[in-house]
C-alpha cells in the first residue's frame, strides 16, 4: 500500500488552504533559504480539554502536516518499528521541515511533549558555525513576534551529536533562534527518550520575557549544510495544559 506524503512546498509556492491563500514566511534557524508555509486558522479546542493537540503518527496527514524544502528534501514517512507506528525521518545531504501551522497561547497550554529516537547522528556537527549547522532530531516551536517575517523568534529542541545536554545555543543563521539540547551523544541511540518541556519556561530562559502565541510546531532531520546522513523517528507529540505522564510506550 501506497504511504500518503504530507504535501512538498518548494520556495515559489504552497498548497492552497480551503480558507485563503495566507502565508507565513519563518525562517528555519538551519540554512540559507527563507520558506514559506501555508497558515491556518488556530485551533480552538474545548477549554475542558486539558489536551490541545496529539499526534500518534499512525498516518501522516496531509491536511495537518506541510513538508518545506530548505534545501533538498527529508525523506519522512510513516513506519513500523518494534511493533508501533511512528514517523521515520532520513536525511541525505538535504533538509526539509515538516510544519503544523497550529496557534495557541502557551500560558494556556504550556506543555509539549514527545517521544524520539536517534539511530545516526550528523558527522560533523558543529551547531556553532554554519557548516557544521545539522542535527539528527530537530523539535521546532514558532512565535509570533514583532519584526520582518524571518525575525520570528523560535524554539529549537535537538538531539546533538556532541554538545551538552541544557547547553543553550543561538543558530548560526538566525539570533531568532535559540537551540536547546535536550538529548546528547551515542549513549542513547536506538532507544526512545520521552521528552516534556514547558514552552513558557524554555521561551523566558532564552528570550528573558513571558512568550506570545505559538504560530507553528515542526519537525526536522537536516544534513545540507555538512553534506552527511542522519537517521531519527518521532512519535507521540502532545501540547497539554498541564504536566502528562510521559512514558516510553506508545500512547493513544
Amino acid at each position: 500500500m501506497a504511504r500518503r506524503r504530507a504535501p512538498r512546498l518548494g520556495l515559489l509556492g504552497h498548497p492552497l488552504a480551503p480558507w485563503g491563500c495566507a502565508i507565513l514566511l519563518v525562517c528555519l534557524g538551519c540554512g540559507r533559504d527563507h520558506v514559506r508555509v501555508p497558515l491556518l486558522p488556530p485551533l480552538i479546542p474545548s477549554l475542558k480539554s486539558p489536551v490541545l493537540f496529539k499526534e500518534p503518527f499512525d498516518a501522516l496527514d496531509p491536511d495537518r502536516w506541510h513538508e518545506v524544502e530548505v534545501r533538498g528534501s527529508t525523506q519522512y514517512d510513516v513506519v513500523e518499528l518494534e511493533g508501533q507506528r511512528c514517523l521515520k525521518a532520513e536525511s541525505h545531504n538535504a533538509a526539509s521541515i515538516l510544519v503544523n501551522t497550529v496557534r495557541f497561547r502557551p500560558q494556556t497550554y504550556q506543555q509539549l511533549s514527545w517521544r524520539w529516537r536517534v539511530d545516526q547522528l550528523v558527522k560533523g556537527e558543529a551547531l556553532a558555525r554554519k557548516e557544521g549547522s545539522d542535527v539528527a532530531a530537530r523539535v521546532y516551536v514558532y512565535f509570533e513576534t514583532n519584526g520582518l517575517p524571518w525575525q520570528k523568534r523560535s524554539l529549537d529542541y535537538v538531539w546533538s551529536a556532541s554538545l551538552p545536554v541544557g547547553t543553550i545555543i543561538t543558530s548560526a543563521f538566525s539570533s531568532a533562534s535559540k537551540m536547546i539540547v535536550v538529548e546528547s551523544g551515542i549513549e542513547s541511540l536506538t532507544q526512545w527518550k520521552a521528552e516534556e518541556r514547558n514552552l513558557v519556561a524554555d521561551y523566558k530562559r532564552c528570550f528573558g520575557e513571558n512568550p506570545p502565541d505559538v504560530i507553528a510546531i515542526g519537525l526536522m532531520s537536516d544534513t545540507d549544510n555538512t553534506g552527511h546522513d542522519a537517521l531519527a523517528y518521532f512519535d507521540d507529540l502532545r501540547i497539554s495544559r498541564r504536566t502528562t505522564n510521559v512514558t516510553t510506550s506508545k500512547r493513544r
